[in-house]
């Protein structure tokens, strides 16, 4: 079964683009590995706030 793990900034899941979000995660699993997939691909949404992640030695909230 294909699980899926999306770590994100928090501030982006406003709940607006989520079930897009995962629509578009399982199409792309199912046209790599065909419709059969399609029932047995998870998508996990983890958000973290931006000040908690790190990047290039800067916190996610001031870039």
């Amino acid at each position: 079964m294909p699980f899926i793990s999306v770590r994100i900034f928090e501030e982006r899941l406003d709940g607006t683009q989520d079930e897009e979000f995962i629509k578009n995660l399982t199409e792309a699993v199912t046209k790599t590995f065909g419709e059969e997939s399609r029932s047995h691909t998870w998508v996990a949404l983890e958000g973290t706030p931006a000040k908690r992640w790190g990047i290039a030695g800067r916190l996610g909230s001031k870039l």
